[in-house]
């Protein structure tokens, strides 16, 4: 069954310059001539500006940004606009292509060899190619808020209101149901399952290969983020009462963790990141940024910013985490769990950051832009 229109060549991609790229060169980067993180690495193959960070480009659209952006095998950011614009920009801030959507996008983009996969409010998912012309678009049950999930296969997974499974050319594989909408990326749980992070409260664990739902863990509260997977098939995530909780492969609760801001029912809408000594990473609407132990939800830092956080952290090579907040500003934190520098957007930064080179962040920002800051690693 084929769910979606194959129209190669068609569609808005071409190469233009930037519509604005404002330069500062305050700091002098430092850029890897490695070409193409590993897909879905983020952090693991690259080292982001450790000191000296500033401002090196933005690219502006006419609208939010809340897309957080993923690499082309080029190395170019892809994002999405509520202008409805899907755009690829290159290190140097130009605009290898642009495609404009028939509504707002929110939902973040996946690569799946030269195809950049993204959904929108216009309730439908499209692949578009290395030109950014239109490959196939398919139709959906609702608006798309949540990140599109590349599969190991080349196939892509979509959640809004039930999970769909496409091939890389667009072919509909399965369709789960699922109990209600979804905000927060999915993420690979254990061997071939994946955790969908249902709004209403709920994980739903389903297996990747046939879309069958092997359990659904109730949380007790809604969930806006995404599930962060630990080994094993356990699971962390924060909810809306403002706790971070721990769950066991089975759905049995580990260990439980409350915010500054839970007794003033402040939730946690940013999905967990992970460093690799075993420090969560999450920010929450109580201004906080919280480095938890996995291991049992100790406290490792708290930093406190001036507003919420709803960033997905971008954890390096080294274990520095990089976060954007509402206090128009992003935030580096180092393995020695103090922060290290704060750079001023000038706008709220909801968008996760995202590596493209050693000693190069981007990220989206309310004010209708894309971000680089570079330093040195």
């Amino acid at each position: 069954m084929v769910a979606a229109l194959c129209l190669s060549g068609l569609g808005s991609g071409r190469a233009l310059p930037a519509q604005e790229v404002a330069r500062h060169r305050r700091a002098a980067p430092f850029v890897s001539s490695f070409a193409a993180p590993a897909a879905g690495a983020d952090g693991s193959t690259l080292r982001g500006p450790h000191r000296d960070a500033a401002v090196l480009w933005r690219v502006r659209t006419s609208r939010r940004v809340f897309s957080s952006p993923a690499l082309t095998r080029e190395g170019w950011a892809t994002f999405g606009s509520l202008d409805g614009t899907v755009q690829a920009v290159d290190r140097g801030g130009v605009v290898r292509w642009s495609h404009r959507l028939a509504s707002r996008v929110f939902s973040s983009p996946a690569t799946v060899g030269e195809l950049t996969v993204i959904g929108s409010d216009a309730r439908e998912v499209v692949a578009l190619d290395a030109r950014g012309s239109l490959r196939w678009r398919a139709a959906l049950p609702q608006d798309m808020d949540a990140p599109v999930f590349a599969l190991a296969d080349g196939g892509v997974l979509v959640a809004s209101g039930d999970l769909r499974a496409f091939t890389r050319e667009g072919e509909l594989r399965w369709t789960t149901p699922l109990a209600g909408h979804v905000y927060g990326a999915v993420a690979r749980g254990a061997g071939s399952e994946v955790l969908v992070p249902e709004m209403r409260g709920s994980v739903a664990v389903v297996d990747s290969a046939d879309g069958r739902l092997v359990r659904r863990v109730e949380l007790g509260s809604f969930l806006y983020g995404g599930a962060l997977a630990l080994d094993g098939g356990a699971f962390v995530v924060g909810l809306g009462d403002g706790t971070v909780r721990c769950f066991g492969p089975e759905g049995s609760p580990r260990w439980s963790f409350s915010t500054d801001g839970a007794a003033r029912r402040l939730g946690v809408r940013a999905t967990p990141a992970l460093r690799a000594d075993g420090v969560v990473v999450v920010g929450a609407e109580d201004g906080r940024i919280y480095g938890l132990r996995a291991a049992d939800g100790s406290v490792a830092f708290r930093v406190v910013t001036s507003a919420p956080v709803r960033s997905r952290a971008c954890v390096d090579r080294d274990g520095w985490a990089f976060v954007g907040g509402e206090d128009d500003q992003v935030h580096a934190i180092g393995p020695d769990n103090a922060e290290a520098w704060r750079v001023t957007l000038g706008a709220d930064v909801d968008s996760g950051p995202r590596l493209v080179a050693d000693g190069v962040l981007v990220v989206g920002a309310d004010d209708g832009a894309l971000h680089a800051i570079a330093g040195t690693p």
